[in-house]
C-alpha cells in the first residue's frame, strides 16, 4: 500500500514538473514577442495547451498549478524578465501612434488591470504630449481650417473623442487653435 503511494507521489510531482516546464517554455515565447502585462501574462500561463486538454491527466491539481504559475511569475520579476512598467511604455508607444488619447489608454490599461499608481504616473508624465498629439490627429482627419458649422463641429468632436481624447482637449483643439 505504501508503496502505491509513493508510485502516486512520483507520478504527480513528474507531471507538475513537465507542466511548469511547459509553462516557463510559454512565458518565454510570450515575452519574446512583446512585453506582456502581469493579468495577462497569469492568464496565458494558466491557460491549458491542446495537448493537457485532450489527456486531463497530464493537468496537476489546480492548487498546484495557481502556486507553481505564481512562482514562475516571482521568478520572471525577479529576474526583470516581465515588467508591468515596459509594458505601459509599450502600450503607450503604440497608441500614440494610432492617434490615441489618453482616455484610450487609460482604457487599456484598465482592461489589463495595472497599478493605478504606475498608470496615473505614466499619464502625468505624457501630459505635455496631449495637446500635439490632438492637434497632429484632427489636422490629419480634417486639415488645419477651422470647421465651418455645427455639422463639422459636431463630426470632429465625435471623431477625436472616439480616439480617446478629453472632453477638454476637444474643445482646445476645436476652437482654441
Amino acid at each position: 500500500m505504501q508503496n502505491l503511494m509513493i508510485k502516486d507521489a512520483i507520478i504527480k510531482q513528474s507531471v507538475a514538473e513537465t507542466w511548469i516546464k511547459a509553462r516557463r517554455e510559454r512565458a518565454f515565447r510570450l515575452l519574446a514577442v512583446r512585453e506582456q502585462s502581469l493579468h495577462e501574462l497569469r492568464e496565458k500561463l494558466f491557460k491549458p495547451t491542446a495537448a493537457e486538454m485532450a489527456d486531463p491527466s497530464k493537468i496537476p491539481a489546480s492548487a498546484i498549478c495557481a502556486e507553481l504559475i505564481e512562482q514562475l511569475i516571482a521568478w520572471l520579476l525577479e529576474l526583470d524578465l516581465q515588467s508591468d512598467q515596459r509594458f505601459i511604455e509599450g502600450m503607450a508607444n503604440k497608441l500614440l501612434r494610432q492617434g490615441k488619447g489618453p482616455i484610450a489608454l487609460q482604457q487599456v490599461y484598465r482592461q489589463h488591470r495595472l497599478d493605478a499608481a504606475l498608470v496615473n504616473l505614466h499619464l502625468q508624465n505624457l501630459e505635455d504630449l496631449w495637446y500635439p498629439q490632438i492637434m497632429r490627429v484632427r489636422e490629419k482627419r480634417f486639415g488645419d481650417q477651422r470647421p465651418i458649422d455645427q455639422r463639422e463641429v459636431g463630426q470632429m468632436q465625435r471623431f477625436l473623442a472616439q480616439r480617446g481624447f478629453t472632453p477638454n482637449q476637444i474643445h482646445q483643439a476645436i476652437f482654441l487653435s
